[in-house]
């Protein structure tokens, strides 16, 4: 049976709860770095370029995205399927669900530490139809193993 997903915006009221998410990610892609500071978690409401995004599987809370409007584009800064979602293709549905809400040109970074992320991006960026012009790039940070820049083709 496929699980439903769903990507809502978070309200600030959720500042305390993706600090808590964000901390423990971090904690596993890159141990030797503490996460993120309370005041970066209360940024990402403040600023009108941030999008903060709930993944929602089965009516549960599955994950979250960071996304960063700039100048010419979007960039995701975070993403995040908790791992009792993984394998389960809620990561796929999510990602699907903020190419149709975010079309344009992209940028997102690939975390070295863990080979299933690496797999994941890889696999469905060069799968996806809606993707135009995928370049694989060098790392943004010591943390990544690559990166990606590529335009979602606006579907609507």
């Amino acid at each position: 049976m496929r699980t439903d997903v769903s990507l809502t915006s978070l309200h600030c009221s959720a500042a305390a709860w993706l600090h808590a998410q964000a901390t423990a990610y971090f904690r596993e892609l890159v141990p030797d770095v503490a996460g993120p500071e309370m005041t970066e978690i209360e940024h990402w409401f403040d600023d009108p370029d941030c999008h903060t995004l709930l993944i929602s599987a089965a009516q549960e809370r599955a994950g979250f995205a960071l996304i960063d409007r700039m100048k010419d584009h979007h960039e995701l800064a975070e993403f995040c399927v908790f791992p009792n979602w993984r394998n389960a293709g809620i990561g796929t549905r999510a990602v699907a669900l903020w190419f149709e809400r975010f079309p344009g040109p992209w940028t997102l970074g690939v975390a070295s530490a863990s080979p299933g992320t690496a797999r994941f991006w890889d696999r469905f960026l060069t799968e996806h139809s809606g993707i135009q012009d995928l370049v694989r790039g060098a790392a943004f940070t010591p943390y990544q193993s690559h990166s990606y820049s590529f335009t979602i083709r606006d579907q609507t």
